[in-house]
């Protein structure tokens, strides 16, 4: 396995959740948050180190060995914390993946387009909740990190109007990843013939939803 040495800013839950599970795994781990009593979040399994101080203030990541991380990711509570934090390690200490928790979905789509990694969980949530009012059934579905690509597993059957993978992709916009048949999954072709009961894996924008879902009927089951 390869280990990394990731510093994490903010010991709020997700923080001290993110480090415990790092640590678990054989990762070397630094916690920066300027309240040592968040601390006390991170779970005795946590053998990593603790620093106290400012997350974007550069003598308090050099304590936390930033110049030699392989990761970062500022998750506290603040955007403006985590991107002023993120900046400094992707700009001045040049680590190689910089990720910042942005709760404002313009802020994290603008400074994506600059080039920052974020990750919004209020797009994420919406775009989850919204999903499970689009399909009301259990299908297995799970949104991919940016939040804004699904995959869904869906049913094909004699009522759509298409007999191959490439007349499916053809009704709108989405791509099948994956057939199973009879409990074998393959990566299907363009060119292969669709039979009743196959099980479709397909990726698609969280917008288009509605529109898929009518496609294959997922309400009406």
């Amino acid at each position: 396995m390869f280990v990394m040495y990731i510093i994490i800013v903010g010991c709020g839950r997700l923080g001290a959740q993110l480090a415990t599970k790092l640590s678990e795994e054989g990762h070397d781990v630094a916690v920066v948050d300027r309240n040592p009593g968040n601390f006390s979040r991170l779970s005795d399994e946590f053998n990593g180190a603790t620093v106290t101080g400012v997350g974007f203030d550069i003598e308090v990541l050099k304590s936390a060995g930033i110049e030699h991380a392989d990761g970062f990711a500022a998750v506290t509570d603040g955007d403006n914390m985590n991107i002023m934090a993120a900046q400094v390690a992707k700009t001045i200490f040049k680590v190689p993946m910089v990720i910042a928790r942005v709760f404002d979905p313009v802020k994290g789509e603008t400074y994506r387009a600059l080039g920052l990694e974020t990750v919004c969980p209020t797009t994420s949530a919406a775009n989850i909740i919204y999903s499970k009012f689009m399909i009301r059934n259990e299908e297995s579905h799970f949104i991919l990190p940016g939040g804004g690509i699904e995959l869904v597993e869906v049913p094909f059957h004699p009522g759509i109007p298409a007999t191959t993978i490439a007349e499916i992709e053809a009704l709108d916009d989405f791509k099948v990843i994956s057939l199973t048949r009879d409990g074998t999954t393959t990566f299907p072709k363009g060119t292969d013939v669709l039979a009743d009961n196959d099980q479709l894996l397909v990726a698609l924008h969280v917008s288009d939803l509605p529109r898929v879902s009518a496609i294959f009927h997922l309400n009406e089951r």
